[in-house]
């Protein structure tokens, strides 16, 4: 069976240099309740675009002694968030036909790639081609085929493939959204 976890943005047409590895057997997918599934931070707070809580401009002004403790927070989160995918970690990828599949996404050592697992099939994202990282009311902007929601993050690279994932609620995806703008502009 063959699943395209990987969509089109802007009706670009098909990549031969596309990376897919077909393994001889499927993986077996553990039962919801038993899967390793993203952990939100407890205090993460939201602050995006979309966010009842920003104000008018969006920017908050911090002392040192605030922008201390936010910088620590955030390497924590960063930290635990590199800890889970280097472990492989189970998303709801969003197929074209907005159908939801258990993806198992697992990153490299280096950071630098991140893997995604459906079934037997296997696909490998270079961190570095990923020109943007939507969510929530940037989705609207995307012309794009799959019917997403609020609750997505879409990953589009340089090549206008891209891939979306379905979150719980809007605080697990923007800390999804939050960790993956971090790791990729570490790569700049």
């Amino acid at each position: 069976m063959s699943i395209a976890m990987l969509g089109r943005c802007c009706c670009v047409q098909g990549d031969e240099h596309e990376q897919v590895f077909h393994t001889a057997q499927q993986f077996d997918v553990p039962p919801p309740g038993e899967r390793k599934n993203l952990q939100v931070p407890s205090d993460f707070s939201i602050r995006s675009v979309d966010s009842t809580a920003s104000s008018g401009s969006g920017y908050v002004s911090l002392n040192e002694d605030q922008k201390a403790r936010e910088m620590m927070k955030l390497q924590g989160m960063i930290r635990d968030f590199v800890m889970e995918f280097l472990q492989g970690v189970f998303l709801d990828a969003v197929l074209e036909d907005g159908t939801l599949v258990p993806c198992r996404c697992v990153m490299d050592s280096k950071l630098s790639v991140l893997m995604l697992q459906v079934h037997a099939t296997t696909r490998t994202i270079d961190l570095t081609s990923i020109q943007e990282i939507c969510s929530g009311k940037e989705l609207r902007d995307l012309r794009v085929t799959t019917p997403l929601d609020d609750d997505c993050v879409t990953l589009v690279m340089a090549d206008d493939q891209c891939v979306s994932f379905k979150f719980p609620d809007k605080q697990g995806r923007e800390h999804f959204a939050t960790c993956m703008k971090v790791l990729r502009l570490a790569l700049d």
